[in-house]
């Protein structure tokens, strides 16, 4: 039988040596916790690594590291904003930042999927995350967006270029003056059929010839990516470690980020998540709740492909229309109307009665 106490002391032991020798433990560890998975297997018990999962797991623990993560990031987001902003006024564009410290419950829940869904794959296909979490910040390592800024463009173009392309240029810059400090692991810019995307392939290649190394000092390529989405979904999400930070960064219009907010409720139902009404008004509270009921009723009649038909028919359409005020400077999106054979609170009219002010 595998005693965890006792070889949870032997791993931490390894860990400490190899740390103070200077050298990365990585090689080490791996082949020690395939030694344990090994016996495991032979003898039908619980692997150092299925404790470790199951422990972090759990809510209370879950929630005691969540707190411990949001107390550092907010310590530190003062600086990581006056990044950002160096970031805005160095691109000259027109256009507005908001950020954000991920919250306790939010990043709670992430760690507690996280670790659910590492147990679930094994630790061969694991691994590397496990390590970047051993060897890096700590269950920080499987947040990937503890902090998070947008830049909201309020002109498609400054001086005669799209304002995107110039903020895509200025990061970039960023990035080549503080390589330490900053780094790029993905760029993926999203959107719908037929919708005008924020980056072009001259930046998502520029983004493709970066690399960027892992807490456990594995060198990886910067991932770059255009990625069509079936409900329309536009804009441009960037993750990138800024002083030891993982921090998600997007960039979209007025009109898209507004709409992103509010259709975020669909998507969210779309991915089986509960839908959150605490900022809502008792108005909005009721509304919410008959459109939610809708648009289940919709994604119920999969047998016809439904769901999917909506997205191509409507929300889609939505995007588009959104997108188009954009590029062609609309002070109002003029709407694609409304499908047939759907429930009319769905009509975009209602839904944007769900904006916050």
């Amino acid at each position: 039988m595998i005693n965890i106490a006792k070889t949870a002391q032997a791993f931490g032991s390894i860990i400490y040596k190899t740390k103070n020798a200077g050298k990365q433990p990585t090689a080490i560890c791996e082949a020690f916790c395939k030694a344990l998975e090994n016996k495991a297997a032979k003898e039908k018990t619980t692997t150092l690594f299925d404790a470790y999962c199951k422990t972090m797991s759990k809510p209370e623990v879950a929630n005691q590291h969540a707190a411990r993560i949001v107390e550092d990031i907010t310590q530190q987001s003062k600086e990581l904003e006056k990044i950002a902003n160096k970031i805005l006024s160095d691109s000259g564009i027109d256009a507005k930042l908001s950020a954000r410290v991920k919250g306790v419950d939010s990043t709670a829940s992430k760690i507690k999927k996280k670790f659910t869904g590492f147990q679930k794959k094994g630790y061969e296909s694991v691994k590397e995350q496990i390590y970047d979490i051993m060897f890096g910040k700590g269950t920080r390592e499987v947040v990937g967006d503890s902090y998070g800024f947008r830049y909201i463009l309020n002109s498609e173009k400054t001086l005669g270029r799209e304002s995107s392309l110039k903020l895509y240029d200025s990061i970039l810059e960023y990035q080549k003056s503080n390589p330490k400090n900053f780094t790029l692991t993905s760029f993926e810019d999203y959107y719908g059929k037929g919708i005008k995307p924020y980056g072009n392939t001259e930046i998502r290649d520029k983004f493709a010839l970066l690399d960027y190394k892992t807490p456990s000092g594995k060198v990886k390529e910067t991932i770059a990516a255009f990625t069509e989405k079936p409900a329309g979904y536009t804009r441009t999400n960037i993750n990138a470690r800024i002083n030891g930070v993982n921090t998600e960064i997007q960039v979209g219009g007025v009109h898209t980020t507004k709409w992103g907010d509010i259709e975020h409720i669909l998507y969210d139902m779309r991915q089986g998540k509960p839908l959150d009404m605490s900022k809502y008004t008792p108005e909005q509270k009721e509304l919410a709740k008959k459109i939610q009921n809708a648009y289940a009723e919709v994604l119920e009649r999969k047998n016809s492909n439904t769901a999917d038909e909506f997205s191509q028919k409507y929300l889609n359409k939505l995007w588009d229309s959104f997108r188009q005020a954009e590029v062609k400077n609309l002070a109002e999106p003029v709407y694609p109307q409304f499908p047939q054979g759907y429930p009319e609170i769905l009509k975009v009219e209602n839904l944007l009665k769900l904006a916050h002010d």
